[in-house]
């Protein structure tokens, strides 16, 4: 049961840093198109900054997620992840 938890909360994890990379991409790719293109993609410059917020943030909590989870510290996940004892 404690291998199927620790299983469970590793793909949890590996999905918040992928998610996390596709959020850095979305807003890499948006602030490229609005440097080559001006003024047609203005309202999106605040999506953009919201990406990369939400990208580093999720790359520091997957990371330190997946790093607690898989070296088996208990009381750095439960800051992390509330699934994993």
């Amino acid at each position: 049961m404690q291998g199927l938890r620790r299983l469970f909360c590793a793909i949890c994890m590996s999905l918040i840093l992928i998610l996390a990379c596709i959020h850095l991409g979305v807003s890499i790719s948006i602030l490229v198109k609005f440097r080559n293109s001006g003024d047609i993609y203005r309202p999106e410059i605040g999506l953009a900054s919201f990406n990369i917020v939400i990208g580093t943030y999720g790359l520091l909590v997957g990371g330190f997620g997946l790093f607690s989870v898989l070296t088996n510290r208990g009381i750095l996940s439960k800051y992390i992840f509330f699934l994993y004892e």
